[in-house]
């Protein structure tokens, strides 16, 4: 028996076993029409320090047996192949996201397939516990749970003590060098990897202080494989293809024996089989049927751990089942329908908890196999239809679908819809089932939407005579409104040329209001100016009453300025063009006080001022408000026991109200309209000083804007002035 024999044995078997779902596959892709030679130069990526199957040499090159099994399977495949390196986490990241297209060493896990696609495998694993010399209390993977457990990120080390939940505290590090580093500084309890690895690691880096534990970790046997990005099915044909020939021509042995040494030897001879059989193979059978009985032990504890595995999930799904059926008669109740089965052979019927309902009977009470009890239900009509199409249908199994009256066994009669179906077998009706359906609700609403839709169409009869009659009204009054358009047409272009008039007619008022208080101011400041010359050297010379005299002409003259000034201050309002600008309001309210208050009145006063929003508005022109509003609160209030003046606002609708309330003289409400008329006065001048153009200035100014104001008191008991700005 020589080794060529074994090796033709081995080439029918990886022929046989291996070569044909290659062929299989290739044959799928070209029925796809895509043919598998298209692909000619891949990427790959290798681990640095995965010892012995993926790391980088002296030469900063990737080298190790993985990578070295790739390379011969792509020259065989016929693709050109270049070579990255990185830390698993990241190459693992490319492959998924398709900046590289295979990995050479990849374990497949149920994660990882759903992630990738992998070829057959071609090397098999096994893992192993790693723990320092000092560490006596891990003896088995019990041991572990509460123990910290380090991994490689990414690795199927992780995803298996992660799956497990082999260990309630895991980490993880980018390299298992870093990691085993770790572990020999004793950070760490236990490190979790494939054993081969794990020793080679151990052997390079000198930890004599690290060794594997001998427990077999049956559920991280691990099928190494080639991985490419999932979907891509050509290139996964040419490396199963690949793969396939070296395993086939003895170059994967070839490798395999480079990197790991001899597994056989090179002829096996008949004397040495003599021998083996003789020294070895006798004992070797009394050994196995020990073993043997071990293993069967072994199997029946393994299958009564699967055998309760699998009676705990059946309870599982008896209990889904449960809850599912719980969730049907809930169904039903809503829905208020039912389903039933008969078997006619055996004459033998079903029905779920909602046909119960509906015919108002129980499953402990009720057999629903009584044909006649069922049919007892219906009367007259209803009956009979129904139990013709029911003998119809286990005859021919042709189906039905009725609306029937049904009297329930609480006394209630029912609408129900209900529909009966043929399961044939052979040509002959094997089983018959349908619904029932409560439709009595449906059927009120479908009378009253009758009933509804006859009362809105003699609506609509009488609306639509009533429009005709309107129709024909406004048909005879078109012509008059034609006539009244023409005239209107008149009218407007008459009122056009009248405000034409009255704009030119405002423009000289204006004018001539403007001209009037410059040239009267001129005589005012002659008869200010002598009067003063009189009281100053002649004083002496005039007896009292002619010093009063001058004192009320000063006084006059000085009342005269006042008028004149706020005149001008009225023209101004009508003649300044609106400049918008974003005014901060708390601000400009805040300065305005400042300026208008006295040092003494700042003392006496308590000033309160709420939110005020900003507004987009004439800064110039709102500060000319707010200085008249503010100043009149001061003066009607100077003479109050309280000195409170509060300053606030609300919103309303699209604009925002501001307003100053008082606590001063007030006003009679019934006198409200004359407030804002110029030169109007509601109290006399010996009481409080004043020409009357105050308000009508901030009326004027809020028109302007767009907005509205408003006046609010009494006599005595304090006043409130508000005004109205649009939000824009």
């Amino acid at each position: 028996m020589s080794l060529a024999f074994i090796r033709n044995l081995k080439f029918i078997t990886v022929v046989c076993f291996l070569f044909i779902p290659v062929l299989v596959l290739s044959g799928q892709m070209e029925d796809a029409g895509v043919l598998p030679d298209t692909i000619t130069k891949i990427t790959i990526a290798s681990e640095p320090d995965y010892p012995p199957h993926c790391f980088v040499d002296k030469d900063g090159n990737a080298a190790g047996f993985a990578v070295e099994i790739f390379l011969a399977a792509a020259d065989a495949a016929g693709l050109e192949v270049e070579i990255k390196t990185g830390v698993w986490s990241k190459i693992k990241n490319d492959l998924a996201e398709g900046r590289i297209d295979a990995l050479p060493f990849v374990g497949r896990t149920p994660e990882r397939e759903q992630l990738f696609d992998f070829t057959f495998s071609y090397m098999s694993l096994h893992g192993a516990v790693f723990i320092h010399r000092r560490t006596k209390d891990i003896k088995s993977l019990d041991d572990l749970k509460d123990k910290e457990v380090v991994v490689m990120k990414g690795d199927n080390a992780e995803e298996f003590v992660r799956r497990y939940e082999v260990s309630e505290k895991i980490f993880t590090t980018n390299t298992y060098e870093e990691a085993f580093k770790r572990l020999a500084n004793r950070e760490y309890d236990a490190l979790i990897t494939q054993r081969v690895t794990g020793i080679t690691l151990v052997d390079e880096l000198g930890l004599r202080n690290i060794y594997p534990l001998e427990f077999y970790l049956p559920r991280f046997r691990q099928d190494f494989c080639f991985a490419v990005k999932e979907g891509n099915d050509q290139l996964l044909s040419r490396l199963n293809e690949g793969l396939s020939i070296i395993i086939a021509n003895d170059r994967y042995d070839e490798i395999r024996l480079k990197w790991f040494g001899p597994v056989e030897k090179e002829v096996v001879s008949v004397r040495d089989v003599i021998r083996i059989g003789m020294f070895i193979l006798l004992p070797l059978i009394f050994i196995s049927a020990v073993l043997l009985t071990v293993i069967l032990r072994r199997e029946i504890r393994r299958r009564t751990a699967k055998l309760n595995k699998e009676i705990e999930e059946h309870k599982r799904t008896t209990e889904v089942l449960r809850r599912q059926n719980l969730f049907l008669i809930e169904m039903e109740k809503l829905s208020k329908t039912g389903s039933w089965e008969r078997l006619p052979g055996l004459h033998e019927s079903k029905w779920t908890s909602g046909t119960y309902e509906i015919y108002g009977v129980s499953p402990e009470s009720f057999d629903p196999s009584d044909y006649e009890k069922v049919m007892s239900f219906y009367e007259g009509k209803d009956r009979e239809i129904l139990d013709k199409a029911v003998k119809k249908l286990l005859q021919t199994g042709d189906p039905y679908s009725l609306e029937l009256k049904l009297n329930s066994d609480d006394g209630e009669q029912k609408w129900v819809a209900t529909r009966g179906m043929a399961e044939m077998r052979g040509g002959r009706v094997s089983r018959i089932f349908g619904n029932i359906i409560d439709i009595t609700e449906s059927k009120h609403i479908n009378r009253q939407l009758k009933e509804l839709t006859a009362a809105l169409e003699q609506k609509v009869s009488e609306r639509t005579a009533e429009l005709q009659e309107k129709i024909e009204k406004l048909d005879k009054s078109q012509k008059a409104m034609l006539y009244m358009v023409e005239d209107l047409n008149n009218v407007t272009s008459d009122l056009k040329k009248e405000r034409a008039k009255l704009e030119a007619s405002n423009r000289e008022l204006e004018a001539f209001s403007y001209s009037v208080s410059h040239d009267l101011r001129a005589p005012l400041r002659s008869i200010n100016g002598f009067s003063t010359f009189l009281l100053e050297d002649y004083y002496d010379k005039l007896d009292d009453e002619g010093k009063r005299l001058l004192s009320v002409i000063q006084k006059n003259a000085k009342k005269m300025d006042g008028l004149i000034n706020d005149m001008l201050r009225l023209s101004r309002v009508a003649r300044t063009d609106l400049h918008k600008a974003d005014v901060d309001m708390y601000s400009l309210v805040k300065g305005v006080y400042n300026e208008v208050a006295t040092d003494e009145e700042k003392e006496e006063f308590e000033l309160i001022i709420n939110d005020l929003p900003k507004a987009e508005c004439d800064p110039s022109l709102i500060k000319q408000v707010w200085q008249n509003l503010i100043g009149n609160a001061l003066k009607y209030s100077a003479k109050s026991d309280k000195k409170r003046i509060v300053i606030g606002s609300d919103k309303k609708n699209d604009e925002t109200e501001y307003y100053v309330k008082d606590h001063g003289a007030g006003f009679d409400p019934k006198y409200v309209d004359k407030l804002y008329g110029v030169f109007k006065r509601l109290h006399r001048e010996d009481e409080f000083e004043g020409t009357g153009v105050g308000l009508a200035i901030v009326q004027r100014v809020i028109l302007r804007h767009g907005g509205a104001v408003s006046a609010s008191g009494k006599i005595n008991g304090g006043a409130t002035f508000a005004f109205t700005l649009p939000v824009e």
